[in-house]
């Protein structure tokens, strides 16, 4: 009689252990904006509503970035042309369901403090539409057109 209960608590516990992997096996794959080649590069910023920040274009980086050894995750750094000078914030914790991409945006560096999000949608390969706010520009839509596959020039 104890043989069978054995088996029985040990399927239970490696379907328990393999439904455990799936899910966070699922959850890795939603890191970053889909796999690498769909988006790491540089795109041109094109303003399609600068809401009251006075942001006139700008361009973004994507990339993957070494935390510390061993930990790599995908990144950008966002510059925006603003009248009379730029403004540059880091997007961190990218994620993406479907379309739909987001981000928060930090401020001072990668490890500076949470002061927007990154909120958009995939066109089409290398097109992006987003609503971007920051605490210094506030809100604006913004459309972003990959044009080069290599983030560095």
């Amino acid at each position: 009689m104890r043989r069978p209960t054995v088996l029985i608590v040990l399927l239970t516990l490696l379907v328990s252990v393999s439904c455990a992997s799936f899910a966070f096996a699922a959850d890795k794959a939603q890191e970053g904006w889909g796999p690498q080649p769909s988006y790491i590069g540089r795109y041109h910023v094109k303003v399609l509503n600068s809401g009251e920040s006075g942001v006139r274009g700008g361009e973004l980086t994507m990339f993957i970035q070494e935390e510390f050894p061993g930990s790599e995750e995908p990144a950008g750094i966002l510059n925006l042309r603003v009248k009379g000078h730029n403004d540059v914030v880091y997007l961190k914790e990218l994620k993406h369901r479907g379309g739909a991409r987001t981000a928060i945006v930090k401020g001072g560096s990668f490890l500076g403090p949470t002061i927007g999000r990154f909120v958009g949608k995939l066109r089409a390969p290398g097109h992006l539409v987003a609503g971007v706010s920051t605490r210094s520009l506030g809100s604006m839509k913004l459309a972003f057109i990959r044009y080069s596959r290599k983030p560095t020039p």
